[in-house]
């Protein structure tokens, strides 16, 4: 199986994850770091890390300026909508 490679713009979050060192007190989180920490060590996924500028999923969970969201638009091959056909007798 091919390694799943997850990116992520948290330099904090990517080590977290492989570090061998735990000291969380709740088990549901436990289980989780537990689950991701296999995933990591088994090469199933790789977390790397990625400049938030270059991050497509960035659009959407935080507020861009238009530029950066047509980037990732472009960059997840979508195609933005043009604000010349944006009508608002039409938007429900």
């Amino acid at each position: 199986m091919q390694t799943i490679y997850v990116y992520c713009d948290n330099q904090s979050i990517i080590g977290r994850a492989q570090s061998n060192i735990y000291n969380c007190k709740s088990r549901h989180i436990r289980h989780i770091y537990n689950t991701v920490k296999y995933l990591i060590t088994n090469e199933i996924i790789s977390i790397d890390y990625i400049k938030s500028k270059e991050n497509i999923a960035d659009l959407l969970n935080k507020s861009l300026s238009r530029e950066l969201v047509y980037d990732s638009l472009r960059k997840m091959n979508l195609k933005p909508l043009k604000m010349k056909d944006y009508n608002d007798d039409n938007h429900v």
